[in-house]
């Protein structure tokens, strides 16, 4: 299998605008280029500009949560940012790893592109959610592409989704867009057939490319699986996990939010630092393993999400993924790929395993103890162990 898996030698013939595969359905893409971060300086120094002229709340909540992000929190998190956070650092730290500038049908997809040294190497496509971005595997990257000696090593491909960080976007690209954008992505990148693991909207992405390109997929590892209740025509047997299920995934507010006007809020998060880091402070405190009583992520890598976010000016493009899902909802087929799911306790969608195993050929199923929603960030050595055994296993198939 290693054999399939080496990046096919191109061909002069094979440079041309087209990915390797012409007439087999995927989009067309370019060359990819060179790109490393560099946010201008005007743009930090507006950022200091706009800090300081925070116009607080007053705030009768006596900071308590129960009403969103309290004042104590947000003003300790924003004095952090603007006195000790160092955007520089962050971009000296990424730029260590090769990044592309792709295009893909008609837009520029950024990626994070670390090819392993080992020639056996199996090529992986990390996706993100929202509010997250290729960031959340930053501590995975180097043990993927460089383990200790007896692991799977993987190429790594991480990249921002359309409209997400350094990512162009355009109305109408939904997850079924994306999956045919990504898969053209890594073709062009000389992997024809590769993993995938995701979270969140990197799940159902995920699972758009093994369903439009089931050739191309080797496996999936996913931390939520995308995917709904059995009809509920007449009665049917529900268990007390499936029961739960069902009381937890009817509370979303932010989702109906987002899928009506998702840029009516961005105008005003687009304006203030603050308003956006009240805005993605919560759901980052919220939506991590808090079962140990602190939130499982820190205000650095809080700030590292936030910030990436204001410099790209992407939160409008990034929430408006929701309201694509309302307008082209993508239709549940069966996943005839080896799919592994990890379930975290504070996870925000756990769909039971006995559904789970209705939408997808289920072959390692992983309860973890602790990591919630932003897993890679919060619990980066589970989501090792759990993707190198997936590996591993489908090695020994």
């Amino acid at each position: 299998m290693a054999r399939l898996l080496r990046p096919a030698r191109r061909r002069r013939a094979d440079r041309g605008r087209v990915s390797a595969d012409a007439g087999s359905g995927l989009l067309p893409a370019g060359d990819p280029r060179p790109f490393t971060i560099r946010v201008a300086d005007a743009a930090l120094d507006d950022l200091q500009r706009r800090l300081a002229a925070t116009r607080w709340l007053r705030d009768p909540f006596q900071g308590s949560w129960d009403f969103g992000t309290p004042q104590p929190f947000l003003r300790a998190l924003c004095q952090r940012w603007q006195s000790q956070f160092d955007w520089r650092a962050v971009e000296d730290a990424v730029n260590t790893h090769p990044q592309c500038l792709l295009p893909v049908d008609g837009i520029e997809i950024h990626a994070l592109h670390q090819r392993s040294d080992d020639p056996q190497a199996l090529p992986v496509l990390l996706l993100h959610g929202w509010p997250g971005s290729f960031l959340d595997f930053s501590r995975l990257w180097s043990p993927l592409a460089a383990p200790p000696t007896g692991q799977p090593a993987f190429h790594v491909v991480a990249p921002s989704l359309p409209g997400y960080g350094f990512s162009s976007t355009r109305p109408g690209v939904n997850a079924q867009r994306m999956a045919a954008q990504f898969t053209a992505l890594m073709a062009r990148l000389g992997y024809p057939r590769f993993l995938v693991h995701g979270g969140n909207w990197g799940s159902l992405i995920g699972t758009e490319i093994a369903r439009q390109f089931p050739q191309r997929v080797l496996g999936l590892h996913l931390t939520s699986v995308s995917g709904s209740a059995p009809s509920t025509d007449g009665d049917f047997p529900v268990s007390e996990e499936e029961r739960s299920w069902l009381v937890d995934h009817a509370a979303f507010p932010h989702f109906a939010l987002l899928s009506r006007t998702p840029v009516s809020a961005a105008h005003a998060l687009n304006d203030s630092p603050a308003g956006l880091a009240a805005w993605l402070g919560e759901k980052l405190h919220d939506w991590a393993d808090r079962t140990r009583g602190d939130c499982a992520l820190d205000e650095q890598r809080m700030l590292e999400t936030i910030a990436l976010y204001w410099f790209t000016g992407t939160i409008a493009t990034s929430m408006n993924l929701y309201r694509e899902l309302v307008t082209a909802p993508p239709r549940e087929r069966y996943v005839d790929c080896p799919t592994a799911v990890s379930v975290f306790p504070a996870s925000v969608a756990k769909l039971p395993r006995s559904w789970t195993e209705r939408l997808y050929r289920v072959t390692q199923w992983s309860v973890h103890q602790r990591g919630g929603h932003f897993h890679a960030l919060e619990v980066p050595e589970l989501v090792l162990a759990a993707l190198r055994r997936f590996a591993a296993g489908l090695g020994a198939a």
